[in-house]
Parts: C-alpha cells; sequence; structure tokens
C-alpha cells in the first residue's frame, strides 16, 4: 500500500497529457467539472484510478483522486505559482512551487500546461487515448487518460482545502524517491 501510494502522488502530480469525448465547447467559460479515469503506469505496475477536476479559469484546478468512489485519497491544487499536494490518507501536505518540478521531471509541468490539458476538447467523436510519459529519478511513469463527462460554468466560488488537521512535510516525506 505504501509503494502504491506514492506512486499515485507522483503519478497525480504529473498530469499533462490526457484525451476527452467530443463535446461541444462553449465559445466561452469560466469553470469546468470533470470526471476521469486515469491509467497510470510506474516502471512495471499499472494502476487504474477514478478522479474529478475542476478548474476555475486561470486561478485554480484541484484534481481530486478517487481510488474507491467517493473516498477521497490524495488532492492537488494547482494555482498558476505553484501546486499544494494533500495526502489526506496521512493527513499531511506539500507546496511545489513550478522551477521545482521542472528539476526533478521531464517534461516540465507548469500551470499553463495544466490548464491547456483540461480545456482542450478533441475535435472527433470517438473517444481517444492519449499517453504522456514522464521521466523522475530514472523512473519511467506513464499516464493515460479518459474524459468521461465535462460540464461547463456549474462550479460556484472554490472550496480550497482547510490545511488545518494536516501537518506539512517535505516532499521527500510524501514521495521517499
Amino acid at each position: 500500500m505504501k509503494h502504491f501510494f506514492h506512486i499515485l502522488t507522483i503519478c497525480c502530480i504529473l498530469l499533462s497529457s490526457c484525451a476527452i469525448q467530443h463535446q461541444v465547447e462553449p465559445k466561452r467559460y469560466d469553470t469546468l467539472s470533470q470526471k476521469a479515469n486515469v491509467s497510470l503506469e510506474f516502471d512495471q505496475h499499472k494502476y487504474i484510478l477514478g478522479s474529478t477536476i475542476q478548474l476555475w479559469r486561470n486561478e485554480l484546478i484541484i484534481l481530486s483522486i478517487q481510488p474507491m468512489k467517493g473516498i477521497e485519497m490524495v488532492r492537488i491544487e494547482a494555482t498558476p505559482d505553484s501546486i499544494l499536494l494533500v495526502d489526506k490518507l496521512n493527513r499531511r501536505y506539500t507546496t511545489l512551487p513550478y522551477d521545482f518540478l521542472g528539476k526533478q521531471l521531464v517534461p516540465e509541468p507548469s500551470f499553463k500546461l495544466l490548464q491547456q490539458f483540461i480545456t482542450t476538447p478533441t475535435k472527433q467523436q470517438k473517444k481517444e487515448k492519449n499517453k504522456q510519459e514522464f521521466t523522475i529519478n530514472q523512473h519511467r511513469i506513464a499516464i493515460e487518460c479518459t474524459f468521461l463527462q465535462r460540464e461547463y460554468n456549474t462550479l460556484d466560488t472554490p472550496r480550497r482545502i482547510n490545511l488545518k488537521k494536516y501537518k506539512q512535510v517535505s516532499l521527500r516525506e510524501i514521495i521517499p524517491l
């Protein structure tokens, strides 16, 4: 379970390129909510996870990983400046600036890249599956996504996580790579 959580946490940070079902995208929208199935490969291990993604354009992206229906284990809040990684299972969190992640990962993640991946619809009507690969400390990580449901302009004010009951730790305490 410990190994699974570490892999899950690494892969959640790395989401950057996935496919979606064709839907008519409004000309202008400020919020987006969607459900997704995420397949993660870490070296030779493969995991399939359910997740929800909420986006407030140019402000906040919330990724909630729910391996079991309705039970959030990992939450990631991405802003234009940094990523907040919350290990809800062990009640701890860390904040990571994008320049730190760029030194660790190939290719380099950014808020713009994450927002573009979430808001770019495919032009085909059938489901596509795109695969993005990353490298971290000589480990190969592949992410394959399929977005299942998408809703525009249905979200209210962002509900950021209250960190009072969580302990701030270093990234190495959450992901010992």
